[in-house]
């Protein structure tokens, strides 16, 4: 099967976005779960395990988010 450059493109544009939404759920289930404290600590390496994104990956798509008014006032560990 002959693959085209705008299908290269799509997917390239596409898969990291399906990437940080499974990284952004999981982040999310962990931040919940964190103990009370004024900020909830995400533990990248456990994160990164469960998705299977690197440890950059996650930080940065958490940091996106923060960015967006999601997991205001967390920390983040390795």
């Amino acid at each position: 099967m002959c693959r085209t450059p705008m299908l290269n493109i799509l997917e390239a544009t596409v898969r990291p976005l399906m990437l940080n939404s499974k990284v952004l759920d999981v982040a999310y289930e962990l931040y919940l779960g964190a103990p009370p404290s004024a900020y909830p600590v995400i533990n990248l390496k456990e994160l990164a395990l469960r998705t299977g994104a690197s440890l950059l990956e996650c930080r940065n798509a958490i940091v996106e988010a923060n960015q967006h008014g999601r997991f205001p006032q967390c920390a983040l560990e390795t």
